[in-house]
């Protein structure tokens, strides 16, 4: 049952993401990116090679979407191998954490850390892959901090009115 409502929930989002969030910015720069919601709320006790290719799945649906040739599913790729590194290491006890990944299951701070790493570490790689270059090091930076205090501030509200 539990898998249904990740289901649905995944669904909603990239619904959001494609028909809301896609045509938010901020002055051309910052580009809000909720889809990694999907990714961040997996449950802890999905199995590694499962998280892998949700995440290229994912990353492959926006890479369709917007066309441009893996970017997405590259960062997608990278945020699911970092994030069962990062709560290892953020937790201590992971196996504790039961259902999906949320403030609720393993406290607010806790939450607010991972997420963050892994929203800007999953920004830039899109920024990065995007521009194809660090000749204009300065726009990549400036996307990928706007995009994720957006995906952030957006990310956490949802969490919030979802306790």
């Amino acid at each position: 049952m539990e898998w249904i409502k990740q289901i649905v929930q995944a669904l909603v989002i990239v619904l959001l993401q494609v028909l809301l969030f896609d045509h938010l910015q901020i002055a051309g720069w910052g580009f809000p990116m909720v889809y990694v919601l999907i990714l961040m709320n997996l449950p802890v006790q999905i199995p590694r090679w499962l998280e892998m290719f949700i995440g290229a799945a994912v990353g492959l649906i926006f890479d369709i979407w917007s066309s441009s040739l893996g970017v997405n599913m590259a960062a997608c790729i990278a945020f699911s191998f970092l994030r069962p590194i990062l709560l290892g290491y953020v937790l201590q006890d992971v196996e504790r954490v039961k259902g999906e990944v949320c403030s609720l299951s393993i406290g607010r701070i806790d939450y607010v850390k991972c997420l963050v790493f892994l929203v800007v570490i999953h920004h830039l790689m899109v920024f990065a892959l995007e521009a194809w270059s660090w000749h204009n090091w300065w726009i990549v930076l400036l996307q990928t901090l706007l995009s994720s205090v957006l995906t952030i501030l957006i990310i956490m509200g949802y969490d919030i009115f979802k306790q």
